[in-house]
């Protein structure tokens, strides 16, 4: 049996290592982001279509049509300041954040085997580097890469592929860890193995279809994972 090469591993935030999502009104979030994308005269049909699939979708969607009709330095306009209204949800949201089941002990049993490890999420790095300290499990991790403007969110490998390189890892020599499809999708994309880690809200059949390589119930099995790589 052939072995993999497992230079470093990334994981998603929140709803794999911290319950962040739990504790934001997304709602809110959601109907201050559409105020925001009307008072910079963004045509209400366009905001109606785009945000058909979720807040996250609508977020990169907008970006992308907002390019074509205002141009880039517009569009990264407005997509920096609807990025700053989410921010601020969910920076709310960091003060009742907690920790998923198994976290610090995996965590520290990376650690203790020299696994370099990094963030690669879609929320704010802000929200995400205060949730982080605030949990107590900064120091694990050598590379946040949060939303960014001019950066396509997962599933689009680019944060993903810019936490890989921040590790100087091949992700062919990487694993991609996310309760998302949309985590699944961009570690394959560029070659990395996938674990997938289903929450209550996962879309497990595209998670499946996305080819991930395998799905644990928690945190705690991420350990036979590896060793058995």
């Amino acid at each position: 049996m052939s072995h993999r090469r497992v230079d470093a591993i990334v994981f998603d935030l929140d709803a794999t290592l911290i319950n962040l999502g739990g504790f934001v009104d997304w709602k809110k979030a959601n109907e201050e982001i559409v105020q925001d994308y009307l008072k910079n005269d963004c045509n209400p049909s366009l905001i109606k279509e785009c945000s058909a699939e979720g807040l996250f979708n609508m977020l990169d969607q907008m970006y992308q049509r907002l390019k074509d009709t205002k141009g880039a330095e517009k569009a990264e306009e407005i997509q920096g300041s609807v990025y700053d209204i989410l921010g601020k949800y969910e920076r709310i949201g960091v003060d009742s954040c907690t920790l998923m089941d198994g976290c610090t002990d995996i965590l520290g049993w990376l650690k203790d085997i020299d696994i370099p490890l990094g963030i690669c999420t879609s929320n704010s790095p802000r929200s995400a580097e205060a949730a982080l300290k605030m949990q107590g499990i900064r120091e694990y991790f050598k590379i946040v890469v949060g939303r960014t403007v001019g950066v396509p969110m997962k599933p689009d490998p680019a944060q993903l592929r810019i936490c890989f390189d921040g590790l100087h890892v091949d992700p062919n020599n990487g694993v991609m860890v996310g309760d998302s499809h949309k985590d699944i999708i961009a570690g394959k994309k560029l070659g990395a193995y996938t674990v997938g880690i289903p929450v209550y809200f996962t879309k497990l059949e595209l998670m499946k279809e996305a080819g991930v390589d395998i799905i644990i119930d928690d945190l705690s099995e991420l350990k036979l994972v590896i060793e058995s790589l």
